[in-house]
């Protein structure tokens, strides 16, 4: 999510491994957590370019609704910050929707709640140019056999970019498994900004790898966007489990 530093390389633009695990199969509840070199969400990295801990809960009821919560370590609240501070370096995501398949066709459907707890009061909105960095997002996905397309749309400013509600992002995905345990990926995404702010397109390739009871990734970033070091091309590193 600088993204949830898309406020952060907004902010710029203007004189800001996916939220969630995969449920797992053999019970309604399912824990993750992970360690990644980079904390990039939508081509932007939320760390610095510095490494992350994650982790999160889920539920998922055999009816098809869903619901959980999911945290990361982030830095660009305080990196947009000059003479106050909000005291942040959280990010928690609470969400909920319901899943289906019709034929050979998924449906998901839901909610996400991006949540920075902080300080964020009239001087900080002063210092930093934006407002409160909290955002709603709904979704409607759609999977058949290797592709996924996912529609999300900002039902508030977008991480704290003022006047970007109703901003967009589109993702398309494909993954197959080349052998079992190894996962190859691509993904393009295009975040469409409300407002002021630049839109852009990022994209992602790379592959995953069951080790054990662990799965290790690495992925290839970038942006087209221009002059943000936090949009530049990178390679990811991750490892992470699902209990």
């Amino acid at each position: 999510m600088r993204k949830s530093t898309i406020a952060a390389a907004l902010f710029t633009i203007v004189p800001a491994f996916g939220t969630g695990s995969v449920l797992a199969a053999d019970g309604p509840f399912t824990a993750n957590v992970s360690l990644i070199t980079d904390y990039a969400y939508r081509g932007i990295s939320q760390t610095d370019e510095r490494p992350a801990l994650q982790g999160g809960f889920d539920y998922a009821h055999a009816s098809g609704f869903y619901a959980g919560v999911w945290g990361s370590n982030v830095s660009w609240l305080r990196d947009a910050e000059t003479s106050s501070s909000s005291g942040n370096s959280l990010e928690l995501d609470v969400y909920g929707g319901y899943r289906t398949s019709i034929g050979a066709l998924g449906l998901d459907v839901g909610l996400l709640q991006y949540y920075y707890p902080g300080d964020f009061d009239r001087s900080w909105r002063r210092d930093t140019g934006l407002s409160k960095p909290d955002t709603l997002e709904g979704y409607v996905g759609l999977s058949w056999e290797f592709l996924t397309f996912k529609y999300s749309h900002a039902f508030t400013d977008l991480f704290g970019t003022p006047g970007s509600d109703n901003s967009k992002y589109l993702d398309l995905t494909a993954t197959h498994e080349v052998m079992p345990g190894l996962a190859l990926s691509a993904h393009v995404g295009r975040q469409m900004i409300t407002g002021p702010a630049d839109s852009y397109t990022d994209w992602k390739i790379g592959a995953t790898k069951a080790v054990g009871d662990f799965t290790v990734g690495l992925h290839y970033v970038d942006t087209d966007l221009d002059d943000i070091d936090l949009a530049e091309e990178r390679l990811i590193l991750s490892l992470s489990r699902t209990f």
